[in-house]
Formats: C-alpha cells, structure tokens, sequence
C-alpha cells in the first residue's frame, strides 16, 4: 500500500507544511509508517493533528488493487476416457503431474455410493478436486436427482452439468422416461422448452444441497430453429449455468465473447476447444486454431464470471496423453 501524510516543519519563524509519501505500509500489521525511512519523531503528537487533517481535507490513502483471480484448470475425462478405461488410478495422477487441478467425470452415474469413495480417495491421494460431473436424462429425474446429488456430495462436486441427456441412448431407460422430459432436439422449439423447464427445476432443487445446474452445450444449440437460439430458450432458466464449449459455439457460426456478453455472469465454465479441423479432420492443439483466446478469456473472467476452465480436447494428432500433456503447456502460452 502506497499512503500520504502531511506534517508540520518549522524553521525559525517560519511554519511549512511537508507532504510524505510512504510505500509497502502493512495495513493491520506491525509495521508503521513511522518504521519507514523517516524516523519516529514524524508522528508525534505535534504531527499527530497534522495528519488527521490532511485526511480531512482530502488527501486519500490509495488502497492496492486487488490480484486478479485465478482461474483454476481441469479437464473433461472423456478426453481420456480410453486411458482411464485401461488404468484409472495411474491415469489420475498422470493427469495430476501434468498440472491440472481437477476434473469432470463424464462416466459416472452407474457407481454406487461405495465406488464413490473409492474414487475421492484417489482423487485425494494424487491432488485433483471434482469441479463437475456430465449428466445424461437419467440424472434428471426425481430418482436419478437423488443419486446424482448422492454421489456429487461423495466426490466433492458441487456441479451438476447437463449434456441434453437424449433418452435414447440412456444407459438407464426407466429412470429416463419415468418423468425427466429431456427429449430430442429435433423435435422442435417446444422440446427446447421442456428441457429448460427441467433444468430450472434442477437448479432449484440443487440449491439447499449449495449445488449448481449447468449446460454443456454442442453446435446445434447456437442453430436457430424458427429465427429462435436454443441456448436463448435455455438461458430463460434464470438459475441455471453454463459450460460453453468454445469451439462448439464457433463451429455453429456463433461468437462465444458475443454470448458471454449477453449472459454475464452465467458462465460456470469455458471447455477449451479449438478449430477448425484440418485437411485431415485432425484437431487443432490449443492456439493453433482460429479462436480469439485473449478475447475469450478476458469476457470469460470478466462479464462472465467464469469459475474453472476444462479442457476438452486432445488435438494435433497426437496420442492422447501425449496431447493432453502438449494441450496443457499450449493453455499455459495462449492463458498466461
């Protein structure tokens, strides 16, 4: 902190007013601006009056600026979901040493309370947090709430993300289709509706548990369906939240800072994503592609109120540890 004192000097007859500057003041500390280059007979009690005067009459203690927050990153595991099938302990920690803080499971709604624990002792052991889990129709229902919410709270998330959830390929049919109308979005602007409704109906549901709801979007819901956005309608769920996967917004034709603008403070995540694809279909690595990463991070971490970044690609045609080490060092270049 950088502070201003005004005191009293007298020569022979004459009295002058002297302005002191002080800097690295420890505000509640044991330092003093009396401890700082000029001596203690600064802040007698003759000075004493001066001061509380020059406050008085407006000099003002510049406070320092606050640090800028810093957002932590993680990484959606279907990027490694190969790996994790192969080892999931070793590719854990593999993904620990790399330098990310935490992730999101994207396979884990069969578990039960047991395995759970299981997997937040590893997460413990090797130093990753659960920012998130992926969550198909399944979750939505009354039944698969409560044991979505079950394991969450097990693993430390307080994230419950929506993937639209398409009740065809649930892995679990009859949770799906007992009362959680999260239909197709083929069948039009209605379907959108319904789906909104449900998830502003989650979010309510989260909040005494301090959970929140989220939507992980893909391409179609930047396409307009009768002049209508998708994402518009689901952003009318006032509580609910956003993971917006860059490229997937970019890919629609859709301007992801344009959006985060829109809807400021509703961006629970970014998932980082580049492109275009190559010649060869190939991926990108991250800054490799088109997107404009300073702009996106800046209204990501500013209007966007952007919690945790994760990443969600392996590109470059690497193998994927391999690609998901190099993607780590390109975030670190294009992020700082």
């Amino acid at each position: 902190m950088i502070a201003f004192a005004l005191s009293r000097n007298y020569s022979g007859s004459r009295q002058k007013f002297m302005i002191h500057k002080f800097e690295n003041i420890e505000v509640g500390g044991v330092t003093s601006f009396a401890d700082r280059a000029v001596g203690r007979n600064l802040f007698s009690r003759r000075n004493f009056l001066a001061l509380t005067l020059s406050a008085a009459i407006g000099f003002q203690f510049p406070v320092q600026a606050q640090e800028k927050k810093r957002i932590p990153i993680g990484i959606l595991l279907y990027v490694a979901q190969a790996e994790l099938d192969k080892d999931f302990k070793g590719t854990l920690a593999a993904i620990a040493k790399m330098g990310f803080e935490g992730v999101e499971f994207t396979h884990y709604f069969e578990w039960t309370p047991a395995r759970a624990r299981e997997v937040r002792a590893i997460l413990d052991g090797v130093g990753l947090k659960c920012f998130s889990t992926h969550n198909e129709a399944e979750a939505f229902s009354s039944d698969g709430l409560k044991h979505a919410v079950e394991l969450n709270q097990i693993l430390g998330s307080q994230t419950i993300c929506c993937v639209r959830g398409l009740e065809a390929r649930s892995a679990f049919p009859n949770l799906a289709k007992k009362d959680a109308p999260m239909t197709f979005e083929r069948m039009g602007l209605d379907s959108w509706k319904k789906i909104a409704d449900v998830l502003q109906k989650t979010a309510e549901e989260l909040r005494p548990h301090n959970m929140v709801c989220t939507f992980h979007n893909h391409a179609v819901e930047f396409v307009p369906v009768d002049g209508v956005k998708p994402i518009d309608i689901l952003a009318q769920a006032k509580d609910v939240a956003f993971h917006i996967d860059v490229n997937g917004c970019r890919g629609a034709g859709a301007d992801p800072v344009a959006f985060i603008k829109q809807y400021p403070g509703r961006i629970n995540s970014l998932l980082l994503s580049d492109g275009p694809r190559d010649e060869n279909r190939r991926v990108p690595l991250l800054g490799k592609g088109t997107t404009p990463w300073k702009e996106v991070f800046a209204a990501a971490e500013g209007e966007g109120g952007v919690q945790y970044y994760l990443l969600a690609q392996a590109g470059g045609g690497l193998p994927p540890m391999q690609a998901i080490q190099k993607e780590f060092e390109q975030y670190k270049l294009i992020h700082g």
